[in-house]
């Protein structure tokens, strides 16, 4: 009834039942006394009753608010009052009770009070004109007029009172919306603004994620299964990301063979221990290709403290792993290039006595004689182990060299003939010589046993013909090339590039193809010196080597040497001219190996000179210093104990200033050489030599005396 009475229609249309019940009071009144009423009055009660003929076609939106009600209503009782005064005789005491009436139920805020007084006024009423009631029939009429009047009356302050509470309501709900409204705005923009920076964050860690050159995964446990991969997975090893997160045992069945036990086994015990860890192991790519992994991994626990899942980083170290490889390959090669100049510098003197000594023999006994033949065979054993020598000499890059400044296209086209014989017609030789390329310095003839000992290693790799390749470039490499290569300097180089289509070579070949004595050819066939040779003289020359082979896919050689500004010389050969091997100097011999010391002291006896030996460099310093005569030449080992053989002639300088020096070694050492490169003005002869290139290289050193 409330929410109806609140209803503007439904208002109006009490308003006028009540108003016309007031009206039916009014006319009664007037029909009671119209033999006193004047026109006017008529005229009055016409317009009264018309009036709320009117007030039933107003407008509904009149009676939203209650100023049209009170207006009504303050009209009604102006006319009330004027009706009751001058028709119906009310003296002041009723007046005043109608009054009365009007006031108490417009107190009483409902209509159910305002009922209450009209009775109670009524009563009143009666009370007072208790003796005039029953004689006087008009006086019952005001009865009704305080009944109708009161209900009115309470009906319009009830409505006005939940109007008013009405709008309290709505003031009090606008406030609380507003109030909401703000909160939830402010959430809103809270929320706005949380929404921006989770944006960005997401955005962060994808742009992080994509920029990152590493695997972040997920996976549970214990059945390992991938629940999250960055994109960087797929990109390293060639899987969707869909792959790893949906087939079981992914990551599993990808591990190499060769590690999977040993990382199952780690990971394992790691959650058994509910510990983080780290390992390497290899994963075989989409494409067949063999990735090394580092995998840091962190365990993590739920509420209970079991372990649920794991999460980690797995960063590519492929090429970390092969620099290793190659670190450890270039060690184990040093090492025994260590070993091998030691026993080249021992066997080399050995070698000077066993062949020196079967000379002096074989001079003495005359061809054709059992004896001579043997006293040869001899000496061919001695050579070949001088050989062997030298090759493990140039592994260790203890031989001296001749370095010129030369145009490699000039010494392949040189090399080109005598290749094609040596590889024979079934192999096809074929040669890219860049123009203008860049010159090199390096011992031509050591050049020159680089390429023969490739084209050797090539043509036993293709048995059934093929073809090789010799390609010359210039190349040059910066820092980021220089970081992926063990001990590379960046630069510019030449290249030298020797290719072949043959049977190719193994990982484990591969890693092993430049250590001395590691051969792949049939027993007898081969010494495994060649491409040992090769490495050591292209390392002396301050240049690089790498090997690129597979099985099946034949093998490719590139050598590169540090590209120089110098003009390549022509040097043309000449013939030795004839030297005088006899002498009558004075020769000090200083050699701490005693067999060494007795052939070349015979030696330079028997051509004449002058001979004064010391096994050590006090002993010669000694002699020097009690021998009256003059010394023409110091003959002097490299290597020995007290002092070296530069040291020893840097002493004997400051007492004899005109001795020349001439030194021996069966290796290169820094005392004389720099990076197994002569220094200036100083003369050399290599262990092991033979009785005449003796004789003739210290008639060389003396005559150059005599020349300046």
């Amino acid at each position: 009834m409330r929410n109806q009475l609140s209803e503007p229609g439904q208002r109006r249309s009490i308003f006028f039942q009540l108003r016309a019940a007031l009206c039916f009071v009014t006319l009664g009144l007037l029909v009671f006394h119209r033999q006193q009423l004047s026109p006017l009055l008529w005229g009055l009660g016409i317009f009264y009753l018309v009036s709320n003929l009117v007030v039933r076609v107003l407008p509904t939106s009149w009676f939203k608010e209650f100023k049209a009600s009170y207006a009504i209503f303050l009209l009604d009782m102006a006319g009330m009052s004027i009706v009751l005064y001058s028709v119906a005789g009310f003296g002041s005491d009723s007046l005043l009770l109608f009054y009365l009436t009007v006031f108490m139920a417009t107190l009483g805020e409902s209509v159910t009070r305002s009922l209450g007084v009209a009775f109670g006024a009524s009563a009143l009423y009666i009370w007072l004109h208790v003796d005039t009631l029953l004689t006087d029939a008009e006086s019952l009429l005001r009865i009704p007029l305080f009944l109708t009047t009161a209900l009115l009356c309470g009906y319009l302050v009830q409505e006005l009172r939940q109007h008013k509470r009405h709008v309290q309501n709505l003031q009090d709900t606008q406030k609380d919306l507003e109030l909401q409204v703000g909160s939830i705005s402010n959430y809103l923009t809270l929320s706005e603004e949380s929404k921006t920076v989770a944006q960005e964050l997401a955005r962060r860690f994808r742009s992080l994620l994509e920029d990152l050159r590493a695997v972040v995964w997920e996976m549970s446990v214990p059945d390992f299964q991938v629940s999250f991969v960055s994109p960087e997975a797929e990109r390293l090893l060639g899987y969707p990301v869909e792959r790893w997160l949906s087939e079981k045992d992914f990551w599993v069945n990808h591990i190499h063979a060769g590690d999977r036990e040993r990382v199952l086994e780690t990971c394992q015990k790691a959650l058994a221990e509910g510990r983080d860890y780290h390992l390497e192991y290899r994963v075989s790519a989409a494409d067949g290709r063999v990735v090394w992994l580092q995998d840091i991994v962190r365990v993590l626990r739920d509420e209970s403290g079991k372990v649920r899942l794991l999460r980690g980083v797995m960063v590519d170290i492929t090429v970390h792993k092969q620099l290793e490889e190659e670190l450890r390959q270039a060690q184990r090669i040093e090492a025994v290039g260590r070993l091998a100049g030691g026993v080249a510098h021992d066997f080399n003197n050995l070698l000077t006595i066993i062949d020196g000594y079967s000379q002096l023999a074989l001079d003495l006994v005359p061809a054709g004689q059992g004896l001579h033949d043997h006293l040869t065979e001899i000496q061919k054993a001695s050579r070949r182990a001088s050989a062997l020598t030298r090759r493990l000499l140039a592994f260790s890059r203890r031989q001296a060299l001749q370095p010129q400044v030369l145009d490699l296209n000039a010494v392949v086209a040189d090399m080109e003939k005598m290749l094609r014989r040596l590889i024979g017609e079934d192999i096809e030789l074929v040669t890219v010589q860049q123009p203008g390329l860049g010159a090199v310095r390096a011992d031509p003839a050591q050049i020159e046993q680089v390429m023969l000992n490739l084209a050797v290693n090539a043509r036993d790799a293709m048995p059934h013909g093929g073809k090789l390749i010799i390609e010359t470039a210039n190349q040059d490499f910066d820092e980021s090339y220089a970081r992926s290569h063990v001990a590379f300097k960046p630069g510019s180089y030449v290249m030298l590039a020797v290719n072949d289509t043959g049977v190719g070579m193994d990982e484990y070949t591969r890693a092993h193809i430049f250590e001395p004595f590691f051969t792949t050819k049939e027993k007898g066939k081969g010494t495994g010196l060649g491409l040992a040779t090769v490495y050591g003289i292209v390392k002396q020359s301050d240049g690089y080597i790498w090997v690129y082979s597979e099985p099946g896919q034949g093998t490719s050689f590139k050598i590169y040497l540090p590209r120089r500004v110098e003009v390549p010389m022509a040097f043309p050969k000449v013939a030795a001219p004839r030297i005088q091997l006899k002498g009558s100097e004075t020769v000090l011999v200083v050699e701490d190996e005693d067999g060494v010391r007795t052939f070349v002291c015979g030696i330079l006896k028997s051509a004449g000179y002058s001979v004064l030996g010391a096994s050590r460099p006090d002993e010669a310093l000694r002699l020097c210093q009690q021998f009256d005569g003059g010394i023409q030449l110091l003959i002097t080992d490299v290597v020995m104990p007290q002092m070296n053989g530069r040291e020893l002639a840097e002493r004997l300088k400051t007492m004899r200033p005109e001795t020349r020096v001439l030194y021996m070694s069966g290796y290169t050492d820094a005392a004389i050489m720099h990076h197994g490169v002569l220094e200036p003005a100083v003369a050399f002869l290599q262990k092991p030599f033979t009785p005449d290139a003796l004789a003739r290289k210290v008639r060389e050193v003396l005559d150059a005396v005599l020349k300046t």
